[in-house]
């Protein structure tokens, strides 16, 4: 064999090495991508245990949840939204006796573009509950009757950059839904021609870098709603303060509750069982602050909980980012507070065992590790057993669209 055979040969031989390598690479990453089919629906020692509304197995993103009844059955339907798919899908409640599996049945609209949050409610007066995705596409609902043919669902673009947290509410007190967008501003719902993006007006509330929550109640108790924000970027906990009827297109003031910028989200709910409205922000550790006062500006007692020692499996630092504020235990005189983690980690919850005082549980389900990037805590009970059970999106693991059943512990 001569020189030029030989270096021949080990091209060959180096190709045929790197053919196999790549080939073995995306068996390895398909199989990663499937590996939910191993643990789903299989309860863990706590009894709690993760089922799969649609998977993800080419990374289109699911990254909002929003549920309601939309077909009438008595059953929960969820509408989710796909950031890198750029598009969204109804999924139809397969009813009890299915509920654990997939959920085949879903009517998916027209293509909107890349998004990373979604909202719903009635924006057209008409009594059916609309779908907002990111903020500046609104999908109005055609009816019960033309509900699964997409091209009945009537596009509204308000604007097409992207504006996390669309919220659903009546700012201006007329008595109809207008349109927050982007923990920012808001859209004024108009009297006629609702389905016309030039007739809805915008008015800014303020500055929201980052906002992860944006929730609408009255912080104050002065009988008028508030917005409360949370913002990880640069501006932390902080609510915009209703300025009343007459200033309420102007820019809102605001008031800062926590300054700390790298939180995620956050809930609100009384926790202490002093009917006050508490708080809670998802960051390096749990931040909990304790309402003191009933009205004017809110004054708080801050707390924080360090995270719990995971799994020997889980093999990052867990990031708290979902959270949530119900029952978990059997123990009705204090509510528990979920976690979500957002990378490769076990949920757990809190409990409060005293004054100032909370413990971690574990909620044990099979492989944490294998789900890879989680967003927020939705409490709904979608398989209508009377008790509220999690759900939340999954990138980049496979699992896609999931919820947690509560095993209903006594």
């Amino acid at each position: 064999m001569n020189r030029r055979d030989v270096v021949r040969c080990a091209s060959i031989v180096v190709t045929s090495i790197f053919a196999v390598g790549t080939a073995f690479a995306k068996e390895k990453h398909v199989g990663k991508k499937d590996v939910w089919k191993q643990y789903v629906g299989k309860p863990g020692p706590s009894g709690w245990r993760v089922n799969v509304i649609q998977s993800d197995p080419k990374n289109h993103g699911p990254d909002g949840f929003n549920h309601h009844d939309w077909d009438g059955d008595g059953d929960l339907d969820v509408f989710v939204n796909f950031e890198e798919g750029g598009y969204s899908r109804l999924y139809f409640n397969p009813g009890k006796n299915k509920i654990r599996g997939l959920w085949t049945d879903y009517v998916e609209l027209e293509k909107h573009g890349k998004c990373e949050d979604s909202g719903i409610g009635d924006l057209d007066q008409d009594g059916d509950v609309d779908y907002v995705a990111n903020g500046g596409h609104v999908f109005f609902n055609p009816g019960r009757k033309d509900l699964r043919n997409p091209a009945t669902w009537t596009k509204m673009t308000l604007f097409k950059q992207e504006a996390r947290n669309p919220v659903v509410s009546d700012v201006d007190g007329d008595g109809l839904n207008d349109l927050i967008v982007g923990a920012k501003a808001w859209y004024r719902q108009p009297a006629t021609n609702k389905h016309d993006a030039a007739n809805w007006k915008r008015y800014e509330l303020g500055e929201a870098i980052w906002p992860m929550s944006c929730f609408v109640t009255d912080m104050d108790g002065d009988g008028d709603n508030d917005i409360l924000v949370q913002e990880r970027r640069r501006q932390g906990l902080f609510y915009y303060v209703n300025p009343g009827k007459e200033k309420i297109t102007e820019l809102w003031p605001v008031k800062v509750i926590d300054a700390q910028p790298s939180g995620m989200f956050a809930a609100y709910g009384d926790i202490n069982g002093d009917g006050r409205l508490d708080l809670v922000k998802a960051a390096e550790k749990i931040r909990i602050f304790l309402r003191t006062n009933d009205n004017g500006t809110p004054v708080y007692e801050r707390v924080e909980v360090d995270l719990p020692a995971q799994p020997a499996s889980v093999k990052v630092k867990p990031k708290p980012k979902g959270v949530a504020i119900f029952e978990m235990n059997g123990d009705p005189a204090y509510p528990e507070i979920l976690i979500i983690p957002e990378f490769e980690a076990q949920l757990w919850y809190l409990t409060r065992v005293g004054k100032g005082r909370w413990k971690n549980t574990l909620m044990r389900m099979p492989a944490p590790e294998s789900r890879k990037k989680m967003d927020n805590a939705f409490l709904v009970d979608l398989d209508g057993d009377g008790d509220l059970d999690v759900a939340t999106t999954e990138e980049n693991g496979g699992w896609g669209v999931i919820w947690f059943e509560n095993p209903s512990i006594k």
